[in-house]
């Protein structure tokens, strides 16, 4: 069981500490995929060190989602949450100041420990301290932090050739210095918050027990992330090619909110397995009715595709956050922060998935968002019969 906030303690200071940490984490992590060609030409990269970097990036978020969520189920959450900004701190402050492809490339990897380590956490500090009719609600406008990647889109077109990238990267230490002081007193009464249940069933658990008591849902879990999230990256690879207008820009990473809203309002009112159904019924309807009329020859597909799938996207991205905590006791933070970041990870590698079985030609592409709503789809059919037995 999940604990709740108590009276006294205000769920919206709660919601703006866990929230202030990813948006900037989200902020830095598209802002480098976006400069990937900037930082390329600027130490003289070749595919395989930017594909190395990317891959460093990646692979920095799940170990960052793996070592600080254990240490949150150890000794706290808020203490992590203070330790991982000073961890974020430290990889953009090395960042803006690297001097050859290995300094970035090290650097690289400690910032992604701190988004990896920020999901779990934040998701986790959430969940437990408001109240659960509430908790889905709460736990989608967290993930309103993806708005950060929204911010660098539009200081890499914006900033970018008015300050150069180093800046760009610089600029976000200053407001999470300033916030983390912010987060430090909201997190002054944490200690009394280390008696929470969760925390000390961690503690009278070993790891490996919570692993194979846990090993089920992990999976559950870890297959949503990979589906779901596979969606969003390939719609980024894909959109990449569309008018990139101003407009444009704040659609395609505003639209995802407003479906983050949507699938909270159903699980509240119907449940996770129906959401989840209204989400793979919605992929499904919008690949093939885009396959369709890109058959057809219809202008503008494409574009109403890519900006129609945000809004979809949405309902997972918001439910992921309370739900994942709910299926996990021990060991909740590094649990649900693992599958979600693993999830990431593997969902990262399906542009690479499409350009090699030549789905990105000749309108194929949506023929494999159509195939990710069935894998959700199938998932939610094997919920639905586990509940039964």
């Amino acid at each position: 069981m999940l604990s709740v906030a108590k009276p006294s303690e205000s769920s919206l200071r709660v919601y703006w500490t866990a929230f202030i940490g990813l948006f900037f984490d989200y902020y830095d992590l598209y802002l480098f995929v976006y400069l990937e060609q900037v930082l390329a030409k600027e130490f003289g990269l070749t595919a395989a060190q930017s594909g190395w970097s990317q891959f460093t990036g990646l692979a920095g978020v799940g170990l960052g989602a793996l070592v600080f969520g254990y240490l949150a189920d150890r000794f706290g959450r808020g203490r992590m949450m203070l330790a991982v900004f000073a961890v974020y701190v430290a990889g953009i402050a090395g960042l803006s100041l690297a001097w050859n492809y290995e300094s970035l490339l090290c650097f690289r990897l400690l910032a992604s420990l701190s988004l990896g380590a920020e999901w779990g956490i934040s998701h986790t500090y959430l969940t437990e301290r408001v109240s659960g009719e509430r908790r889905y609600r709460f736990s989608a406008l967290l993930q309103f932090s993806i708005l950060g990647g929204l911010l660098a889109a539009l200081m890499a077109r914006y900033a970018l050739p008015v300050v150069g990238w180093r800046w760009l990267f610089a600029a976000s230490i200053v407001p999470v210095v300033m916030l983390s002081m912010v987060r430090w007193r909201a997190l002054a009464g944490e200690e009394r918050a280390a008696g929470t249940p969760s925390l000390q069933e961690s503690r009278a658990s070993s790891l490996p027990q919570a692993i194979i008591a846990n090993w089920r849902p992990f999976l559950r879990c870890f297959a949503l992330a990979s589906l779901t999230i596979a969606s969003g990256t390939v719609n980024i690879f894909y959109a990449k090619d569309l008018p990139q207008s101003p407009v444009y820009t704040v659609l395609f990473w505003g639209n995802v909110a407003p479906g983050m809203l949507i699938g909270a309002w159903v699980v509240r009112r119907w449940g996770v397995h129906r959401a989840l159904v209204l989400y793979a019924g919605g992929l499904l309807l919008l690949s093939c009715g885009t396959w369709l009329a890109h058959s057809a020859g219809a202008g503008q597909v494409g574009l109403v595709f890519a900006l129609v799938l945000p809004l979809l996207n949405g309902i997972p991205f918001g439910l992921m956050g309370a739900w994942f905590n709910e299926l996990f006791g021990s060991y909740r933070t590094m649990l649900s922060g693992a599958a979600y970041n693993l999830g990431r990870i593997l969902g990262g590698f399906a542009p690479v998935l499409i350009t090699a079985l030549g789905l990105h030609e000749n309108g194929r592409y949506f023929l494999f968002s159509a195939l990710l709503g069935l894998g959700v789809l199938g998932m939610a059919g094997v919920m639905r019969s586990e509940r039964r037995v």
